[in-house]
């Protein structure tokens, strides 16, 4: 959803943005966590091996695994979590997938379903709701599978943090909310070598223990970050 056609006209990886309740300000990463930040990689504890669920024991681990997400009927998105995430950058990555998730209930309820606004605030929140409202005005839908995979914290500090992922929505089409028939002329982000990029939210922990999403910024082919997506 390239948090998404909204953001084409955004700046690219590179630009620094806010994270606020961070304790310094929040960057997108070079391809490598910064000294002292938790590292997505490091090795699970068979002992402590937990599905990605609620996060009761504060230092499961995730086990790699894909977790199918029906959004509606003939909709889907696959998450593929990494392993080794402990419960603290579960929940710091929940904040990126359940918004993003949520964005697609939202378009196939025509903006009915309105529960991912819970999961975003400040210039994330406008954007999402943006992009949401765009599908709504032009009476647009859309069926297929979206994909989800390298999904990493790429650093925190404080109560702010980065997520990357990489998304691929080559599988993705895009409907009249009517009749559920494809549009003429899907929009180009279906199309590789555009439908598949880097996404990065700067997420921030509430005072209410609650990560959400602050910031979305995306890269797109030919963007070197947006490489490290290809398969």
């Amino acid at each position: 959803m390239r948090m998404r056609a909204a953001l084409a006209a955004v700046a690219l990886l590179g630009t620094g943005c806010s994270g606020a309740g961070a304790e310094r300000p929040f960057t997108p990463a070079d391809g490598a966590p910064p000294s002292g930040a938790p590292s997505s990689n490091a090795a699970a504890d068979p002992s402590a091996a937990a599905t990605p669920g609620p996060l009761s024991a504060p230092r499961a681990m995730s086990t790699p695994g894909v977790e199918n997400v029906e959004v509606a009927p003939g909709m889907t998105v696959s998450i593929e979590w990494p392993s080794g995430l402990d419960s603290a950058q579960q929940a710091m990555v929940r904040a990126f997938t359940d918004g993003y998730v949520g964005s697609w209930k939202a378009v196939v309820s025509q903006g009915e379903d309105t529960a991912y606004l819970s999961g975003v605030e400040d210039q994330a929140g406008r954007d999402a709701y943006t992009w949401v409202r765009g599908f709504v005005d032009r009476r647009e839908s859309a069926t297929g599978s979206a994909k989800v995979y390298a999904v990493r914290v790429a650093s925190a500090s404080g109560q702010g943090a980065e997520v990357d992922a990489c998304v691929d929505e080559s599988g993705v089409r895009v409907t009249e909310a009517d009749s559920g028939r494809p549009v003429a002329g899907q929009p180009a982000w279906t199309r590789q070598p555009t439908s598949v990029y880097l996404q990065v939210a700067g997420v921030r922990k509430g005072d209410d223990g609650t990560w959400r999403v602050k910031t979305y910024l995306h890269a797109s082919y030919p963007h070197e970050r947006a490489k490290e997506c290809r398969r």
